[in-house]
C-alpha cells in the first residue's frame, strides 16, 4: 500500500467529523446534563469509557494529530523523505490563514449579531434547565465593539473568548500549521529530532502540548506507507493497537483527572495517534467510514465546529419551549432537543460549507494566483 497520489482522503475527514460531532455532544451534556437523572446512570455515562460519545477533550487530541498527519501526507509520496520542491512558504501560509481564518471571522460577525439580540432579550425559561455555564456565556460578560474586534485576531485571542469560546483550539491549530515547514525541515533530519524538539518545546518552552500531537500526526503521515504495509497482515495486532488506542483515547473520563492535565493531553493524543494507525491499516474500518453519512459530518465538520455553540445559545431553548408542549418528561426533552440541536447544526454547517468555506477557500486560491503572476511579471 501506497501513498495515493491525491492525498485527501475521506475517511480521515469522517474521522474528523466524528470528532466535531463528540464535541457538540460536549456541550449539548455541559449545558443541559445527561439524558439520565439516576446518578448510577450518570456515573456510568460519566467515568466510563462510555464516556467517548462525549470527551470533547479528547476529540480536541484528535483534531490536532489528524492536523498534523492531514497537512503533512502529501509531502511523503515518494517515501519517508519529505519532498519539499512544490512547497512554497507564501502560498501555504495564505491558503491556511483563508482556510481557518476567515470562515471563523465570518461567523463570529453573525454571533456578534446574536449576541447583541441575546444579551438584551429576557432568558427562556425551559422545563430542561441549563446549566449556569450555557446561561452565563454571553449574559455576563458585556463585550465592548473593540473587545469584539480584538476576539477576530485569532493569533492573539483575549484570555477569555466570549463570542466564540471554542476558538481557542483555532488559535493553537493555525499556529501549528504555520509552523508545518519546521516539521517537514526537522524530520528529514530523522525522526528523533522531530521528537527532540517538540519536547523540548512542550517541556521546557511551555509550548502548547499540542505540539507533540500535531508532530505524531506528521510522523504518522511519513511512516504511512510502512505502518499500513506492516499492520495488514497481521488483525490480531491491529486489535491489540485498538483496544490500547481507546483506552488511553478515553483516558481522561476513566482517571477522573488524577493526572496532571498535559500528562493527560499527551495520553489521549497518543490514543488519537494509536485509533488512526488502526485505520489507515484497517480496510473494513475505512470503508464504514467512507458511509455517506459519515463523509457528510466530515465535509462540514469546521462549519459545525464553529456554528454549534451559536445554536446552543440561541435556538435550542427556543426548541425546549416547544418541544414542552408535546411532553414533560426528561428523557424525551433532553433526547428531542439534543437531535434537533445536532439537525440544526448539520444544516447550517452545509450552508456554511457552501457559502462561506467554499468560497473562502476559493477567494484564498485566486490571491494566490494573482501573487504568483504579479512575481513572475516582476521576473
Amino acid at each position: 500500500m501506497s501513498v495515493p497520489a491525491k492525498t485527501h482522503i475521506t475517511y480521515l475527514d469522517s474521522i474528523r467529523g466524528l470528532a466535531a460531532f463528540t464535541v457538540i455532544n460536549d456541550h449539548f451534556v455541559t449545558a443541559y446534563d445527561l439524558p439520565c437523572e439516576d446518578s448510577v446512570c450518570k456515573h456510568l455515562l460519566d467515568y466510563s469509557p462510555l464516556h467517548i460519545w462525549w470527551d470533547g477533550s479528547a476529540a480536541v487530541s484528535m483534531f490536532f494529530v489528524l492536523s498534523g498527519l492531514v497537512l503533512s501526507l502529501k509531502y511523503f509520496r515518494a517515501g519517508h523523505q519529505a519532498d519539499l520542491n512544490s512547497f512554497k512558504l507564501m502560498p501555504y501560509m495564505t491558503s491556511r490563514l483563508f482556510r481557518i481564518w476567515l470562515p471563523y471571522v465570518l461567523i463570529l460577525l453573525i454571533s456578534a449579531g446574536f449576541y447583541l439580540y441575546t444579551i438584551n432579550s429576557p432568558l427562556l425559561k425551559t422545563a430542561l434547565p441549563p446549566s449556569e455555564w450555557i446561561v452565563n456565556m454571553w449574559r455576563n460578560h458585556p463585550l465592548t465593539p473593540i473587545a469584539m474586534l480584538r476576539e477576530s485576531f485569532l493569533l492573539s485571542l483575549p484570555a477569555m473568548v466570549v463570542l466564540l469560546p471554542q476558538a481557542w483550539t483555532l488559535t493553537i491549530e493555525l499556529v501549528l500549521s504555520l509552523l508545518l515547514p519546521i516539521g517537514l525541515l526537522l524530520a528529514r533530519q530523522g525522526s528523533l529530532w522531530l521528537a527532540l524538539f517538540s519536547i523540548i518545546a512542550v517541556f521546557l518552552l511551555d509550548v502548547s502540548p499540542f505540539l507533540l500531537h500535531f508532530a505524531l500526526g506528521l510522523l504518522i503521515a511519513r511512516y504511512y506507507n510502512a505502518i499500513a504495509n506492516y499492520l495488514m497482515p497481521r488483525p490480531s495486532l491491529r486489535r491489540l493497537i485498538l483496544l490500547v488506542g481507546l483506552l488511553f483515547y478515553t483516558a481522561i473520563s476513566t482517571t477522573n483527572h488524577l493526572f496532571s492535565e498535559t500528562f493527560m493531553w499527551l495520553v489521549t493524543g497518543s490514543g488519537a495517534g494509536l485509533i488512526i494507525i488502526y485505520t489507515l491499516s484497517s480496510h473494513r474500518t475505512q470503508a464504514l467510514l467512507e458511509q455517506p453519512i459519515l463523509r457528510q459530518l466530515g465535509k462540514v465538520s469546521y462549519s459545525a465546529y464553529l456554528i454549534h455553540m451559536l445554536i446552543l445559545l440561541c435556538l435550542t431553548p427556543y426548541l425546549l419551549t416547544q418541544l414542552e408542549l408535546f411532553s414533560s418528561n426528561h428523557l424525551w426533552l433532553w433526547l428531542s432537543a439534543w437531535l434537533l440541536t445536532v439537525l440544526s447544526v448539520q444544516l447550517l454547517s452545509l450552508l456554511s460549507y457552501y457559502y462561506i468555506e467554499i468560497p473562502s477557500i476559493t477567494l484564498g486560491r485566486e490571491l494566490i494566483k494573482g501573487l504568483q503572476k504579479a512575481s513572475d511579471s516582476i521576473k
